[in-house]
């Protein structure tokens, strides 16, 4: 299960590494670039952000980087909206698929040994743990097939999912629209890392033990 913060290392490092290559080797305005692109962001921006995030629980998507890009985008109130609805999206489909087809459908979508690691954590703290691993990346999408495969009703799930989530979705929206004003990528490449990290103290500290 540290492959959430391998893939949340790789996506800061390709961030840095983008902007060292591009703007002091290649000369060309990164940011500049980037504030261009979300200043016309409209519905089809947002469909897009949707999309990924739903699409993130079959794909190797950086979802937290995407809900950054949707506050850039959108701002923190709309950024957050957007990153919510598609992030509750794919953590529901992945509830439906493994309620509705078990483990033909998970056995395709995640490892055994992490769905078993995250089930032992779903059976001692129930909707708890679906709402304290909404921050880590593959942890999420794991917790949401688990949750599925149990007898937690669709209700629980969901609302335990809200819970966990919406602070997560407007927290990335607020870094994603800081980064857009002060025309930095710091603000973002910070919250990518606080976020994942202080996730992963309490999934250590207070959920998985």
């Amino acid at each position: 299960m540290k492959r959430a913060l391998y893939l949340i290392l790789c996506v800061v490092g390709v961030i840095a590494g983008s902007k060292l290559l591009i703007e002091n080797v290649l000369g060309l305005s990164l940011e500049g670039w980037l504030r261009a692109q979300v200043t016309h962001a409209g519905p089809g921006a947002a469909a897009v952000v949707v999309g990924l995030l739903v699409a993130d629980l079959v794909l190797p998507i950086p979802s937290s980087l995407v809900m950054v890009l949707s506050g850039a985008a959108f701002g923190v109130t709309g950024g957050a909206v957007v990153a919510l609805v598609g992030s509750i999206g794919g953590e529901w489909l992945g509830f439906e698929l493994a309620r509705r087809y078990g483990h033909r459908a998970t056995s395709h979508l995640m490892h055994e040994r992490d769905l078993a690691e995250l089930d032992g954590v779903f059976r001692r703290h129930g909707p708890a743990a679906v709402m304290l691993t909404r921050a880590l990346p593959v942890f999420m999408e794991t917790m949401s097939l688990v949750a599925g495969l149990s007898t937690m009703s669709r209700r629980s799930f969901l609302w335990s999912s809200l819970a966990g989530t919406a602070p997560v979705a407007l927290a990335y929206a607020y870094a994603g629209a800081a980064s857009r004003d002060s025309g930095s990528l710091v603000p973002a490449a910070i919250f990518l890392i606080a976020i994942t990290g202080i996730g992963w103290v309490v999934y250590r500290t207070r959920v998985r033990t």
